[in-house]
Order: C-alpha cells, then structure tokens, then sequence
C-alpha cells in the first residue's frame, strides 16, 4: 500500500507471502482512517489470493483510496487517473483495471465512470467486501463485457465494520484502529456525513480482540481511529471512556492515542480518565475550527469560543503534560475581521503544538454550499498567511522554553536526515530527533532537549 503520510518502511522486515492471483497496487490519499480502510482492503483480498505489490507499473489492479474533504484532494485523483494511463501508454504495457474507492466514490459515484479519465469500477466505504469478487470479473478475460451495474457499488451499510489485519509497516510505529465510522454531527461545511454516512459503532469486543490480535503481532502502540471517537457509544453500556479503559486492561499494550475528538464530547469525567490512565497517551487533537461564536454558530460547532477555552483550561489541570493540536478554516461565509481576530486569540490562548489550518472550500451538496462564499480569495490567503504567523511565534516561544527539558521518548524509526539519527515521538506527541546514538526501534528512552527547528526537538541522550 502507497500512503502519503509517515516515513519509509523498514524494508528489512519480512512480506507476507504474494498470492497466485491477479496484482494489485493500492494507493491511498487523504486521512488515517482512509489508511485503516487500505489496510483492511488488502487484507481482503489476500485472503482471496490476490498479490499485493509495491509499485504500480507492474500491477494488473490499481485501487485509489481517496478523499473528498476538499476540491483539491478530488483533482489529485482525476489527475492521477490519466498519469497512470499515460504511463502505461507509453511503457507500451496493458492498461490496467483502475478502481476509486472510498469517500470519493460516494460523493461522485457513476459519474467516475463518465469522460477521457473514467475508471473501471467505484467502490464506495461500505462495500469493500464486494472487491475480491468484482476484480475476478474485471480482470477475467473479456472484461469489457461486465456489466455496468456490476462496476458501481455505493450506499451506506451499519453492518460494514472492516477489521484490518495488523500492519507490517505502522504509520509512527503506531497501529490504526477504527472504531466507528460517519457522523451524525451536521456541522455545515463537511461532507463527512455525504461519504462516510451516519454514526455506527465497531462493537467494543470486535476493536478488544483486534488489539490483541495486534499486541501478539508484536505491536506495542495503537491509534483509536473515527470522524469523530469521543461520540462512540455502544448502546446505553459504554461510551469513550468505558472503552479506553477496557482497552487499557490489555496485557503488553503500552500506548494508546486516538484521534479526532470533538470538542462537544469532551466532557469532564473523560479527561478524568484521560488523565488516570497511564498507557492514554496525553494528546489532544481537538479541532476548534473557528474562535468566533457567530461563525461557529454558522459552522453549526454546538459550542462557544469560551466553552472550548473552559475544555482546554480543565484537560490542562487533569491531565499531565497535555497538549494540543487543532484545524482552523478562515474565510467561511460571512466571517468578518472581528471574527477571525477572535479566531487568533484562541490560538494565543490554547498555544497549540500543531495548527492545521486552510482556507475555506466549498463543497457541494454540504448546507454551507447555500451560503454566499464572500471572503475574497485573496483575503482568504491574507487571513490564512497572518493565523500562520501567529501559530508560529507561539509555538517559538513554547519551544525555547524546552530547551534543557529531560523528557521520554520512544524510539520510531531512522530519521531520513542526517545519516545515523533516529527519530523519536513523547506521550504527548512532540517530534525528537537524536544524533549519534545506539538505539533500537520501541525502546524508551530518556532524552534531554538541545535545540528545536520547526516543530520538531532535537536531542541527547543524557550521561
């Protein structure tokens, strides 16, 4: 599986061994969750035979995994589309079988199979079950003549809870999880609730004996993975906190981090539990969005400015070394200057350790889709350039304040540069590079703060 995100894998580490079958390169874009869902489609289909292989040329299969929170996410994928082509064209190889799955094959569905850069198939989230037998078809002699209902298959299922089998190559050494899919938040610019369809939980047993299965794989760390996982709630019996603490219990986990929470679900007696269980890792990422009570209104958040600050302010006395990232949107419709100087001085206020931040994108269907875009473009780059500049002067003075600090760390991989460095991520999710030193990937160790550059550490092993 390609993935945008993460370092290169340890490739030292043994492959499973290639199947009989047709080979298929999966490539995937966008979230951690669409990562889960690649993870869970290969083993799928190597389950069924199938080979998967590491580059694309040789495959007689493409499947790309895609995104569609953003317009730019979807034009990546059409591009890439008639770059596969081309290549093939001019390789004088055989065209292979290309195949969009995920959040982009809901959204668009059988108009991915319309124009110069159409596709063989569409494979929305809640049907890849369907893929092994679709690829026997569409790669059987004479695949021209599977039918076109056969080659689109989308809509939303609550039975579809996809178990992945452990990753030979975790992203940050650390094992996705999914353990809830869609949303039943309605906040107005998003189209999760489009393509990935409304909240429905992974049986909390189902995701206990997934991480186990992980932990006897070898795995020592795991990400709890949703749009949304402090809404998880099975039944009237167990809620976020329930199932950290069940998740807890498990002999030889040692990590536990998850993302994205909201900040509505953040109640007390979770950060509570945050903060009393050593293996949660003390790591928010709680995305504020805006710092203005009109346009979060707008946004339909079901929160205030004030209450987000409330949620930060007590997480901090609960839970120790806690830190924080975010996503910010300037330029949503009717967002004013007054409005986006509130957004500022949150981010002064929160001193987040990672800002995501962008500008404002229409996306149709969505209820903000009828609101007048009214930040100029321009204005939009003004606004996104000027939250940049202040993220980045807090963050500096956070920073330096580190220096000479002596934190632990886990070991995660080489660091691509410079040549024998290793790179090592804390509890809390902060970045550290060490020189020179003889470590091993999953060992702990202590490290004391030299010097920082961008948002990562640099470090030392103390004497």
């Amino acid at each position: 599986m390609a993935t945008f995100q993460g370092g290169l894998p340890d490739l030292t580490r043994p492959r499973p061994e290639p199947g009989s079958g047709p080979a298929v390169y999966v490539e995937t874009y966008g979230c951690q969750m669409n990562v889960y869902d690649s993870q869970a489609i290969e083993g799928l289909l190597r389950d069924e035979g199938y080979n998967l292989v590491q580059e694309d040329l040789g495959a007689d299969v493409i499947l790309l995994n895609t995104c569609s929170v953003r317009d730019l996410a979807e034009h990546k994928v059409i591009s890439r589309v008639g770059e596969i082509r081309m290549r093939r064209e001019k390789a004088e190889l055989p065209q292979p079988v290309i195949g969009i799955c995920g959040c982009m094959a809901e959204r668009l569905g059988t108009e991915l199979r319309k124009g110069p850069r159409k596709v063989d198939l569409v494979v929305g989230v809640d049907s890849y079950d369907t893929l092994p037998g679709i690829l026997k078809d569409l790669t059987a002699a004479g695949h021209a003549q599977v039918p076109e209902a056969l080659r689109t298959h989308t809509g939303h299922r609550n039975d579809a809870h996809y178990v992945a089998p452990p990753a030979l190559y975790p992203t940050n050494n650390s094992h996705l999880v999914t353990i809830h899919k869609g949303c039943d938040y309605k906040c107005t610019y998003c189209i999760v609730p489009q393509t990935r369809g409304p909240q429905s939980e992974k049986a909390p047993g189902t995701i206990v004996e997934e991480i186990r299965g992980i932990v006897a794989a070898g795995g020592a760390e795991v990400t709890l993975l949703g749009q949304n996982v402090t809404a998880y709630k099975w039944s009237d019996e167990l809620d976020f906190a329930g199932l950290i603490e069940k998740v807890a219990e498990i002999d030889g986990l040692q990590r536990i981090r998850f993302l994205t929470g909201h900040p509505r679900d953040m109640h007390p007696h979770l950060m509570d539990t945050i903060g009393r269980l050593d293996k949660v890792c003390p790591w928010l990422h709680v995305p504020v969005q805006s710092g203005s009570d009109r346009v979060l209104r707008r946004m339909k958040r079901l929160y205030t400015g004030a209450e987000y600050l409330d949620m930060v302010d007590y997480a901090r006395r609960v839970i120790p070394d806690v830190t924080f990232s975010a996503d910010i949107i300037v330029g949503f419709p009717g967002e004013t200057e007054t409005d986006f100087q509130d957004t500022l001085e949150v981010v002064r206020k929160v001193k987040y350790d990672q800002l995501f931040s962008f500008k404002y994108s229409e996306r149709p269907g969505v209820p903000a889709a009828r609101l007048p875009d009214d930040v100029s473009v321009d204005e939009k780059k003004r606004r996104l350039a000027e939250l940049i500049k202040v993220q980045e002067d807090t963050w500096e003075a956070m920073a330096g304040q580190q220096i000479g600090q002596v934190w632990t760390a886990v070991v995660e991989a080489e660091a691509r540069r410079p040549v024998g460095s290793w790179r090592l991520r804390t509890a809390n999710n902060r970045k550290v590079v060490v020189h020179d030193a003889d470590l091993a990937v999953g060992e702990e160790v202590r490290i004391r703060v030299t010097d920082w550059a961008n948002t990562t550490f640099v470090g030392e092993i103390p004497a």
